[in-house]
C-alpha cells in the first residue's frame, strides 16, 4: 500500500511539470514555522465552503501564504521545486474557524471557579494558563486554524498569540475580544451570589477574564488592534434598570466599537426576557444561545434571523455533561488515561463514578459531579441534578437549536472546549458539526457555518473562510467524504496555516 502511494504521488507530480518533477511531500516540518517551497494538495475532493458543489480531482496550490490556484488537476501548472500531498480519496477544505473556544479553561473544573479561596483560585489557573499551549497545538491538529478566544484574561493570552503569529508555537490563529465585559452592578451580584471570599475579589476584578466597566474611559484598555470585537457579559436577572448596563449605555458602547472597526459579541442571557432586549441593539453575534431549561419564543429567534445576527452554535458545552453522564465508562478509555496527569485522571473517576451511580438511580437527584470546595455555603454534594432530568434539559437545548435552524438563523460553529466536561478528546468540533446535522442542517451547510460563516462573523471573509485563489492558505484535508459522513470530521489529516504544513 505504502509503495503504491508513494508511485502515485510521483505519477502525478510529473504529470503536472514536465520542466522539474516535484517531490511528495512526506510529513511537516519543525519550528521556526514559515512557509517553504510550493506546496500542492493534488486529486482531492475540493470543497470550497463558497456555496458550491464538491469538485473531485481538483489541486489547490499554496505559494507562501496565500492560495494561488485552485482549480482542476489537469489546469493547474505545478511550478519547479513544488512539493505534492496526493489526497486522492480525501476531501479538501478551509480549515474550520471555532467561533468560542478558551485556551485557558480545564474541562476538569467549572470555569470560574468564583467561590474559591485566593490560595486556590491563583494555583487552579495558574496550572490552567501553564496548559495553553498545549490545548493551542490541540485545536491545530483538529482541523481549527482560527479561533475565536471568546473571554480573557488579555495579559495572559497576548503573549500566547504573539508566540503563534511569529512562527515560535503551533496553534490556530487568534482573534481576542480580550475580556468579558461586565457593569459593575452585575459583577457585585456574581460574587455575592458565588460567595466569592473577599480576599479573591481584587484577583476576580483585575486579572482574570471579567473586564468591568464603570465609566466608559474604561474601554480604554480594549481599543487596540490586537483585539477585533467585544464581548458583552450580561446578567441573567430580568433588568431592572439599575442591575447592569443601561440601554444607553450599550448603545454607546456598540457604537464605540463599531466606530473602531469591532464587533460586538453578547454572550446571550438566560431568559426570554433577556434574550428578547437583545433584539434592541446593533449586536453582530450571539454566545450560548441554547440554554437547557427554557424554550427560546418564536418570536425572539426570528428576530434574530431578521436582524442578520450570527449565533456561535455552542450545543457542545450544553449537552456534553448529560451525554458523558449516559456513557461514564467512555472515561475508562486510553484516550483519557494517556492525557491525563495521574492525579487529574484519579478526579476524573470521582466523576465517572458519581455518574454511574447516577445511571443506577436515573431519577435520583442531590449527586454533584464536582464538589466545589471549602468555602460553598451548601453542603459540597448535595446539589446536583438527575439523570432524568440532565436528559429533559439536553432536549431543550438540541430543541433550541433546532428551532434556530428552522427559522434560518446564521450559525457559526462554537464549542466552548474545553469548558467543564468539554473534553478535547472528544473532538468536540466534529461533535458540533454532527449535531449541526442531526438538528436540521445538511452537511454543506455545517461546512460552511464551521468555516465562511465564522470568517463573515470576524469580518475576515476578505482573506479566510473559502478556499480561493489570493486568500491565506488555511487548509485541511479530511480523510473522507463529509458531505456524504459529517462524522468522518474526527479525521483530520493534513493541516496547513498560512501556508505552513502543521499536520
Amino acid at each position: 500500500m505504502a509503495r503504491s502511494w508513494f508511485l502515485g504521488a510521483l505519477l502525478l507530480a510529473a504529470s503536472n511539470s514536465p520542466a522539474q518533477s516535484p517531490l511528495p511531500d512526506f510529513g511537516p516540518p519543525g519550528p521556526p514555522y514559515v512557509p517553504g517551497p510550493p506546496l500542492a494538495l493534488v486529486g482531492g475532493t475540493v470543497i470550497d465552503a463558497t456555496g458550491a458543489a464538491p469538485h473531485p480531482d481538483w489541486t489547490v496550490l499554496i505559494e507562501g501564504q496565500r492560495i494561488s490556484a485552485v482549480g482542476p488537476r489537469q489546469d493547474v501548472k505545478l511550478p519547479a521545486g513544488a512539493r505534492v500531498i496526493d489526497v486522492r480519496g480525501m476531501s479538501v477544505m478551509p480549515g474550520l474557524i471555532d467561533s468560542n473556544e478558551a485556551l485557558q479553561l480545564n474541562p476538569l473544573y467549572p470555569s470560574s471557579a468564583a467561590e474559591l479561596p485566593i490560595r486556590e483560585l491563583r494555583a487552579r489557573w495558574e496550572a490552567n494558563f501553564q496548559k495553553m499551549p498545549e490545548r493551542a497545538y490541540v485545536y491545530l491538529m483538529q482541523g481549527v486554524t482560527s479561533q475565536r478566544q471568546t473571554s480573557g484574561p488579555r495579559l495572559r493570552l497576548l503573549p500566547i498569540k504573539q508566540q503563534i503569529d511569529a512562527g515560535k508555537i503551533p496553534g490556530p490563529r487568534l482573534f481576542l475580544g480580550g475580556a468579558l465585559i461586565m457593569s459593575q452592578p452585575f459583577f457585585e451580584h456574581y460574587t455575592a451570589v458565588n460567595h466569592t471570599p473577599p480576599e479573591a475579589l481584587a484577583w476576580l476584578h483585575d486579572e482574570f477574564a471579567y473586564f468591568v466597566v464603570k465609566t466608559p474611559k474604561d474601554l480604554d484598555a480594549l481599543v487596540g488592534p490586537e483585539f477585533t470585537y467585544w464581548k458583552l457579559y450580561l446578567s441573567d436577572e430580568k433588568f431592572d434598570g439599575k442591575n447592569d448596563f443601561t440601554d444607553a449605555e450599550i448603545r454607546a458602547m456598540i457604537a464605540r466599537a463599531h466606530g473602531l472597526g469591532k464587533k460586538i459579541d453578547v454572550h446571550a442571557q438566560e431568559s426570554n426576557d433577556g434574550l428578547r432586549r437583545l433584539l434592541k441593539f446593533d449586536i453582530d453575534s450571539l454566545e450560548h444561545p441554547f440554554y437547557p431549561d427554557f424554550v427560546i419564543d418564536d418570536d425572539i429567534i426570528k428576530g434574530f434571523a431578521a436582524k442578520g445576527i450570527t449565533a456561535a452554535s455552542l450545543l457542545r458545552v450544553m449537552v456534553t455533561g448529560a451525554e458523558h453522564a449516559m456513557d461514564p465508562h467512555a472515561f475508562d478509555e486510553t484516550r483519557f488515561i494517556m492525557s491525563l496527569s495521574p492525579e487529574e485522571y484519579r478526579l476524573l473517576m470521582s466523576y465517572r463514578d458519581k455518574m454511574q451511580y447516577l445511571v443506577n438511580h436515573p431519577t435520583e437527584s442531590g449527586i454533584s459531579i464536582y464538589d466545589k470546595g471549602e468555602s460553598e455555603s451548601d453542603e459540597a454534594g448535595q446539589d446536583g441534578p438527575s439523570l432524568q432530568s440532565q436528559m429533559r434539559d439536553r432536549e431543550v437545548s438540541r430543541l433550541n437549536m433546532r428551532h434556530f435552524i428552522e427559522n434560518k438563523v446564521r450559525l457559526s460553529m462554537g464549542t466552548d472546549a474545553p469548558a467543564f466536561m468539554d473534553f478535547l478528546q472528544d473532538d468536540p468540533n466534529a461533535l458540533e458539526m454532527a449535531s449541526m446535522v442531526e438538528l436540521g442542517m445538511s452537511p454543506m451547510d455545517a461546512i460552511i457555518a464551521a468555516t465562511r460563516h465564522g470568517a463573515e462573523m470576524l469580518g475576515v471573509a476578505d482573506r479566510l473562510g473559502t478556499l480561493e485563489a489570493g486568500k491565506l492558505a488555511d487548509v485541511i484535508v479530511v480523510a473522507g467524504d463529509p458531505v456524504a459522513d459529517i462524522g468522518v470530521m474526527k479525521r483530520v489529516a493534513v493541516v496547513i496555516k498560512d501556508g505552513v504544513r502543521y499536520k
